[in-house]
């Protein structure tokens, strides 16, 4: 008696012994986005969907892939907002504001550093260090937004600030659901 396909039984049991190690298991855009809003005041549904949605690969991941996306676009934005201060710093306009500007460039150099070490974080499946780099990070467009503030001076960054801010909880949310 002869076995009819032995090579799908073997096909069966390799996918079989190996189903478990698949861990990132893609996640809906619309879920990740949902549970991020839930879990944080600082996570905007709509803003979720927009950003992650705009980067092709986030139909096909789990929530860590989705942490890395955002972490992604996050230090695109702090590095588009770090060309914009440095041409502020330059522009006579804006001389009284000079040392709300410096600071500002000051907490985003900071801010990409942090961002780059939390996706390091993440591919390397080193959520704690992810965790720790991302509220790190979190705080600086607040700060940004401060300095300014205090000065009682136009808020040149209000949108880049919040934006960042938006990413990095997005992140940050998606992280810490991953850790559980």
């Amino acid at each position: 008696m002869t076995i009819p396909y032995p090579s799908f039984f073997v096909f069966l049991l390799t996918l079989l012994a190996f189903l478990p190690h698949f861990n990132y298991a893609a996640t809906s855009v619309s879920e990740a986005c949902k549970a991020a809003a839930a879990s944080s005041p600082n996570v905007d549904y709509n803003f979720c969907m927009q950003s992650l949605q705009a980067d092709p690969s986030s139909a096909s991941t789990g929530k860590l892939g989705l942490a890395k996306i955002a972490t992604k676009l996050a230090a695109q934005s702090a590095k588009d907002t770090k060309t914009k201060v440095k041409k502020l710093l330059v522009d006579a306009a804006y001389a009284q504001y000079e040392t709300e500007i410096h600071t500002c460039k000051s907490l985003y150099s900071r801010l990409v550093d942090y961002l780059t070490v939390a996706a390091k974080g993440i591919d390397l499946s080193r959520l704690a260090d992810a965790h720790t780099y991302l509220s790190a990070a979190l705080d600086a467009p607040g700060e940004c937004d401060e300095a300014f503030s205090k000065k009682q001076a136009p808020a040149m960054l209000a949108n880049e600030n919040a934006t960042a801010k938006q990413l990095v909880a997005i992140a940050l949310a998606l992280v810490k659901m991953s850790r559980v």
